[in-house]
């Protein structure tokens, strides 16, 4: 697809990248805290753990906000979808023509 969306959901999109962030690292640290606090595991298995936790939560932060552009945020949004960071009230306030973009990546989610 790559087409971009109005100017006005690219503002609000740009308003509330950070709060979406946070709520992504949130969700990551408590995911760290519940490895590391794991009294069933070894230290050494906990860092392995953690180690790989990082890493992956990482790749998710990266398709989610790294390189942030009007270009592409399409990929953006499926990626916020897939980890659901882009919340209802978020989709509430874009156009309709977004809502309709973003429709159409719920449809191939549920098909997976």
């Amino acid at each position: 697809m790559n087409r971009s969306i109005p100017e006005r959901d690219w503002k609000y999109l740009r308003k509330i990248n950070r709060d979406m962030l946070n709520t992504l690292c949130d969700r990551i640290n408590k995911q760290s805290v519940s490895i590391i606090q794991n009294p069933d595991k070894t230290e050494h298995e906990k860092y392995l753990e953690q180690y790989t936790h990082i890493q992956d939560s990482d790749e998710i932060v990266a398709r989610c906000f790294n390189n942030w552009r009007r270009s592409n945020i399409e990929i953006k949004i499926s990626q916020l979808l897939l980890e659901d960071l882009l919340t209802e009230e978020h989709i509430q306030n874009l156009s309709d023509e977004t809502k309709e973009m973003i429709e159409f990546y719920r449809s191939l989610q549920k098909k997976k």
